[in-house]
């Protein structure tokens, strides 16, 4: 059976806007239990920005949190997969990437959800007993290539890995 990114997506995640004040978005970020957020105009994806991409611009400016704007932090372009596209492609994406979250587009290139570890943890485990729409190896491979260092991912591609 092919599993899409739909299926196991997150709908409707929480966004900021380019303008949003970092500020705002840690406040978004700790009341929503998040630890990243598509940077959204006009139902477009203009970025991400996470919690560690708030932290180092705090801790590196100088300069109050109400002054920094989303938009000056987050990361673009932006890797993005389709709601329809399959999952195992969508987990090589990320691996690929190196990111732990990836904004969902349409058809039309809008917002229409979040896939990250979390979507995929539930999908290898589910929590009320349904069969696993991915397997645990798959995953744990995703996670590897993601949390490797550069250094160690150029090592296993010298050595021919």
């Amino acid at each position: 059976m092919r599993i899409l990114v739909e299926d196991i997506m997150t709908r409707t995640p929480w966004i900021c806007s380019p303008e949003t004040n970092l500020a705002t978005v840690a406040e978004l970020m700790w009341v929503h239990d998040c630890g990243a957020m598509p940077v959204v105009a006009g139902g477009y994806v203009l970025g991400m920005i996470t919690d560690r991409d708030v932290a180092i611009a705090l801790g590196t400016r100088n300069v109050p949190a109400r002054e920094i704007k989303a938009v000056e932090v987050a990361t673009a372009p932006v890797v993005f997969c389709r709601e329809n596209d399959d999952v195992h492609a969508a987990l090589h994406l990320l691996g690929a990437s190196r990111v732990r979250r990836m904004p969902v587009l349409n058809d039309r290139d809008e917002l229409v959800g979040i896939i990250g570890i979390n979507d995929l943890i539930l999908a290898a485990r589910p929590m009320d007993g349904r069969k696993p729409e991915l397997n645990d190896e798959e995953v744990i491979e995703t996670m590897r290539r993601i949390c490797a260092h550069e250094s160690t991912q150029m090592v296993a591609m010298a050595a021919g890995g």
